[in-house]
């Protein structure tokens, strides 16, 4: 016999599965503008005729930021996907350590777009800070 605390219980574990799967939608979307991202930042920094120390800051945080952002995506996923513990876990850990590199890399980039700025401020020279 179906109680209504197991249709409730059914009805809950449905519903955490299609937010999950709206979670994980919605990071493959961070990634893929991650990217973007990534090749615009890359470009502006190759045709920059005098980049400062600021600016290899950003840049190589935006790319430590793409790789925690994979990282994570990867790791969401497989959470979804997983068919057992053991597996659960991994995808736990995988996606803690791209969270974990992308807070390292946002700090890095705030650094560097203070650098940044404070050499606008010295050179009365503006340029784009992403």
């Amino acid at each position: 016999m179906v109680t209504k605390k197991d249709e409730k219980y059914t009805e809950n574990e449905e519903l955490k599965l299609k937010f999950e799967n709206v979670i994980a939608t919605g990071v493959w979307i961070k990634t893929i503008g991650q990217i973007i991202e990534t090749i615009g930042v890359s470009n502006l920094f190759l045709i920059n005729e005098d980049p400062s120390s600021g600016d290899e800051k950003v840049v190589s945080a935006v790319w430590i930021e793409t790789i925690g952002q994979f990282l994570q995506t990867i790791g969401v996923s497989q959470q979804i996907s997983a068919i057992n513990e053991q597996v659960t876990f991994k995808a736990q850990e995988l996606e803690i350590i791209g969270v974990s590199l992308k807070s390292f890399a946002h700090a890095l980039e705030a650094i560097g777009g203070i650098e940044i700025l404070q050499e606008e401020k010295q050179t009365d020279i503006m340029d784009f800070i992403p």
